[in-house]
């Protein structure tokens, strides 16, 4: 009797198991790089950059999506976001590191072409150059509006954050975004 009441529970854990979503594909980190956050993006003490995900050199978000499908022959059920980091580049002018750019809370966004923002990462005034883990703030839920335009490769990623430049400063900020994508099934 109790071989049959412990195989039962194995047979109960493993299927279980079996309803378990796990990533079918994984991106290698996402590389986005901004151009220039710069004088001109200075407003009401806020700077904000943005780029379509597409229009970076090979598309690797394109090749995410591409092997997510080959794995699941079809569309994934969601994508979500795994690790997300900033890095200020090495072409960067007049700003030495993240303090001299960010003064409080910075925000890492996703936006589809009708206006759906979401926040996938923040950290607390980064300093240095990086590159800066941000603390993943997206979930399946604050994704779920978006998942047409994650599905599509037809969005932008961008970094916002409070500044004490002034709109009169001469900088010219190169920051690289780096997120880690998974897709479900």
């Amino acid at each position: 009797m109790k071989l049959v009441g412990r195989s039962l529970l194995v047979v109960l854990s493993l299927a279980g198991l079996a309803g378990c979503e796990s990533p079918a594909a994984s991106s290698d980190t996402i590389v986005i790089r901004l151009s220039g956050i710069k004088e001109g993006d200075v407003a009401d003490g806020v700077v904000e950059r943005e780029k379509n995900v597409t229009t970076e050199t090979s598309n690797p978000y394109a090749r995410f999506l591409a092997d997510a499908r080959a794995a699941l022959g079809r569309d994934p059920s969601r994508v979500e976001v795994d690790a997300v980091s900033i890095t200020l580049g090495g072409d960067t002018r007049g700003v030495a590191g993240f303090q001299e750019l960010f003064s409080g809370e910075t925000n890492v966004f996703l936006r589809d072409d009708v206006g759906g923002t979401v926040y996938v990462g923040r950290v607390g005034a980064p300093s240095g150059v990086g590159p800066v883990e941000c603390e993943v703030v997206a979930t399946e839920e604050s994704l779920a509006p978006i998942l047409p335009a994650l599905l599509s490769g037809a969005f932008r990623v961008g970094v916002r954050g409070p500044t004490n430049r002034l709109a009169t400063d001469d900088f010219d900020a190169k920051v690289e975004v780096s997120i880690r994508f998974s897709a479900l099934e």
